[in-house]
């Protein structure tokens, strides 16, 4: 029982690891955040999701938080340019569960020397899930030079509700670094 419910422990925990969501951010530490005050979105194709609909929901999300967060979209001469890329890959994970009960004697300590063998099955199931990243890109509009760069991964949602959801959530921590960034507070 107790072998069990330890199984069943670290799997719980590996299944909430997987779905666990991983932020990160790196930018030019010599460019002056401070004096960007517009931004240009530019789009990037064949990074987009598969899902169209998606697709622009990420953007318009995005475009609504540089807004909020003080910056103005403009159609030319802005301070960055942004854009958006979208990974995904698909994993399989394998749990295998085993029941039965096991024997007794051996070679020695059975019946007549041959003991006795325990019965039991095992069950193994495969489960696929998609991580999928979002890459969010600035650049310098001069020589288009890197500036900053935030990626957020998570193991994606099937309801697209759901999905939305965790676009916001890497968007309001991706938001928290920018703005400890303008802070002159690093990452």
């Amino acid at each position: 029982m107790r072998k069990a419910f330890g199984l069943f422990f670290v799997m719980a925990l590996m299944a909430t690891t997987a779905m666990a969501q991983s932020v990160t951010i790196d930018y030019a530490h010599d460019f002056d955040f401070k004096n960007v005050k517009t931004y240009q979105y530019v789009a990037t194709p064949g990074s987009d999701p598969k899902n169209e609909l998606m697709a622009s929901r990420i953007v318009s999300m995005f475009k609504q938080k540089l807004n909020n967060s003080g910056l103005k979209e403009v159609t030319e001469n802005p301070d960055i340019f942004v854009t958006v890329h979208y990974t995904s890959q698909e994993n399989t994970t394998y749990n295998t569960m085993t029941t039965g009960f096991g024997g007794y004697g051996g070679f020695y300590g059975g019946w007549g020397g041959w003991g006795m063998g325990g019965m039991g099955t095992a069950t193994t199931t495969a489960t696929t899930y998609t991580d999928g990243t979002l890459i969010f890109d600035a650049f310098e509009p001069t020589d288009k030079k890197m500036v900053w760069r935030g990626t957020g991964t998570v193991t994606v949602k099937a309801k697209p509700e759901k999905q939305t959801q965790q676009v916001q959530n890497i968007l309001n921590k991706l938001g928290k670094k920018w703005q400890k960034i303008l802070a002159g507070k690093g990452k």
